[in-house]
């Protein structure tokens, strides 16, 4: 159960059926404009372990966003590829739950799931692996500068 634990953009605490009925309102609320859900996660070094943020954007194409926000502390030290590799699992999981929760609404929209990976940089040693691992469970991926989900507004919360 991944999706407990999620707050909005102010901090309030939100149920795994509050969450997804935040989602569903958002949608249904102008259903004009096409909507992307996009989720991502980031990481932080801190002195006892690392903070992981993730985020679920849901994004009215044109007119807006809303996001959703969750922290993660891991007591324990680990590198920097350990790390890339906590950021792209976490992402999995909450997609994959929130995608089983909103098939059931049959709403319509994209999905992306996006990495704070890049082309260059330490983390390109690692790209094709963990992107070929979220292909392989049928997601659309972004890395970066098109990740904005995990490399503005989850680095922006950390």
């Amino acid at each position: 159960m991944v999706l407990k634990d999620f707050k909005t953009a102010y901090g309030k605490n939100l149920t795994k059926n509050l969450l997804i009925k935040e989602l569903k309102d958002f949608i249904l609320a102008d259903k004009r404009y096409k909507y992307r859900i996009l989720v991502g996660t980031d990481s932080e070094i801190q002195e006892n372990g690392v903070e992981f943020i993730s985020v679920i954007v849901v994004h009215r194409v044109g007119y807006g966003a809303r996001y959703f926000w969750k922290k993660i502390n891991i007591k324990r030290k680990m590198d920097l590829f350990t790390r890339l590799w906590e950021e792209a699992n976490l992402s999995l999981e909450i997609s994959k739950e929130i995608l089983e929760e909103l098939i059931k609404e049959r709403l319509e929209f994209d999905f992306e799931l996006h990495l704070d990976l890049s082309t260059t940089g330490k983390s390109k040693s690692v790209i094709k692996e963990i992107i070929n691992l979220v292909k392989g469970y049928g997601f659309e991926v972004k890395i970066k500068p098109e990740a904005y989900a995990a490399s503005k507004i989850a680095d922006h919360l950390l």
